[in-house]
């Protein structure tokens, strides 16, 4: 039976290329593993943490989340891990962000669930774009990620346009959505 309750998917599953293949999750931004800093702020927003991850799962057994490793092998993309987690969400709401961002606001679910309101899916618009790859959602919205990736698509742009989100104005904390792609913007 599910719940009113929201489970955050923390996307940790990339193959990092622009990295040099370092593993982001565990990559050190000011002090802490990003990984660490999604996980401080998500926290205390929703009721679960699910961890996506790829075949690369051992250091994530020392955190206090269940982890899901994707359902495809070698790097298959964002939705790929979505939907490897899917079966492990038991509330009416998930909310998915990637560990690379280690600056979002503190109140970001809470602002995605009172503009998401009767709608399927909210995301944030940062002013200059809407970031495709945080949004809040309702759990039967993740199912048809199966569907989607089946007919060969991989597009996480298109499948979150083809959802018809509701846009969240966060335009005033464009800086919390900085993506950590590379060692230089660890520094």
């Amino acid at each position: 039976m599910k719940s009113e309750k929201i489970t955050a998917i923390i996307l940790a599953g990339g193959a990092s290329r622009r990295m040099g293949n370092q593993d982001k999750a565990w990559s050190d931004y000011n002090g802490k593993p990003m990984i660490q800093h999604v996980i401080d702020t998500v926290g205390a927003q929703v009721d679960h943490i699910i961890i996506s991850c790829s075949q690369n799962s051992q250091r994530f057994q020392s955190l206090p989340y269940p982890y899901c490793i994707d359902m495809e092998p070698g790097f298959q993309g964002p939705l790929t891990g979505i939907a490897s987690c899917a079966p492990y969400v038991n509330t009416d709401h998930v909310f998915v962000v990637p560990c690379d961002m280690p600056l979002l606001p503190s109140d970001i679910v809470q602002r995605l669930k009172e503009t998401l309101g009767n709608n399927l899916m909210a995301i944030p618009h940062d002013g200059a774009r809407n970031q495709h790859l945080v949004f809040l959602c309702k759990t039967q919205v993740i199912d048809s990620i199966i569907y989607y990736l089946s007919s060969g698509k991989k597009s996480v742009n298109r499948w979150v346009s083809g959802q018809s989100p509701v846009i969240a104005d966060f335009s005033a904390d464009a800086e919390a959505f900085l993506n950590v792609n590379t060692r230089v913007q660890l520094c």
